[in-house]
């Protein structure tokens, strides 16, 4: 199709069949690491370290069901780690006691650091600030303090399933700003009521300015993401807000859930075009999954290394094969949007 950007073969004829997943993303200089071995239940994520450890096998856990809980780290052997700020955990208040809230994660292989956005939830509205992490517990204020204008923005917790995902502009690790996009928001009214046009942080952590974002500063787009209000009804899904992407061709979408014994390993979720402003909620989501959800269990992905972690929110859990390199997810994130005609 004329405009598709291919970064892999993406197959675009009427004869196409529908796609596969691809298949997991495990490599070798952090797999295994602890906790690998466990299945992805409610709390306790376990997710590879730092590639700068020393050694592989490092993991951080993060609490998945609750958005204050301290982080942890540990090596291969399983030994709770203290260097720095990593002693007795990683709290948000350690960089600025203000805050209260992990709102969204990015661990980036490239700049080896933990990126996380904070939430000080006193303030109304509430009050956004980036902060990194490394492996030797440095902490970083990567930003000044931000007090949003859109109230739709107020207690994103990391842990629920109307909170958006951290991303990386054109999705390359170690330069560019990172985004947070919510998509459920009215940027004329400044509120969470429909008609939805979405409202984005644009995050820049670096010491010049990018993209018209000065140094170190949060920004807030109120003039809306996409091209056509969204319109949902009287439907509660929240699942545009619990995506991969935007793939280079302005494609999002991931699973929120599946009756797995009941579906032959079909899972459902939300697939949509960003530039077209045409999203869909309950889609099947390709053959052969091949991570297991509870039916009743939303997830969500987050940016971890270069690839897509996918974990459980409150009641549930994701098991099997849950990590995808981000290239893989979004070549099939292209096929799924190609076979439905939104490319």
């Amino acid at each position: 199709m004329a405009g598709l950007t291919r970064s892999v073969n993406i197959v675009t004829t009427k004869n196409r069949a529908f796609p596969n997943w691809p298949r997991g993303y495990m490599p070798s200089e952090s797999w295994p690491y602890y906790g690998s071995h466990m299945y992805t239940h409610t709390s306790n994520l376990m997710l590879p370290g730092f590639l700068n450890f020393g050694s592989v096998g490092s993991s951080i856990m993060i609490n998945s069901t609750n958005s204050t809980t301290a982080l942890k780290m540990y090596n291969g052997q399983g030994v709770q780690q203290t260097a720095g700020n990593w002693n007795n955990s990683f709290d948000m208040t350690d960089g600025d006691g203000d805050f209260d809230t992990w709102s969204g994660f990015y661990m980036d292989r490239v700049d080896n650091k933990l990126y996380c956005l904070l939430m000080d939830t006193s303030t109304d509205p509430d009050t956004y600030r980036m902060m990194s992490i490394d492996k030797d517990g440095n902490i970083v204020l990567e930003t000044a303090a931000y007090q949003v204008t859109n109230t739709a923005l107020n207690g994103k917790h990391h842990r629920y399933d109307n909170t958006p995902p951290l991303y990386r502009v054109g999705g390359v690790d170690g330069t560019g700003n990172f985004r947070f996009d919510l998509y459920r928001a009215n940027t004329p009214n400044d509120n969470a009521t429909q008609p939805y046009d979405g409202v984005r942080l644009e995050i820049n952590t670096s010491g010049s300015e990018v993209n018209g974002i000065a140094a170190n500063t949060i920004s807030e787009t109120t003039d809306g993401l996409i091209p056509n209000n969204i319109f949902l009804g009287n439907s509660s899904m929240s699942e545009i807000t619990t995506f991969m992407g935007p793939t280079d061709n302005g494609i999002i979408g991931g699973p929120s859930g599946g009756a797995y014994q009941y579906m032959a390993g079909r899972v459902y979720g939300m697939l949509g075009n960003v530039n077209t402003g045409q999203l869909n909620q309950n889609v099947s989501y390709g053959n052969d999954c091949p991570f297991y959800m509870w039916s009743l269990a939303d997830n969500k992905p987050v940016s971890w290394l270069g690839s897509y972690f996918f974990h459980p929110l409150t009641a549930g859990y994701v098991s099997g094969i849950n990590n995808f390199s981000r290239t893989d997810a979004h070549a099939f994130l292209d096929e799924l949007a190609v076979w439905y005609g939104l490319l």
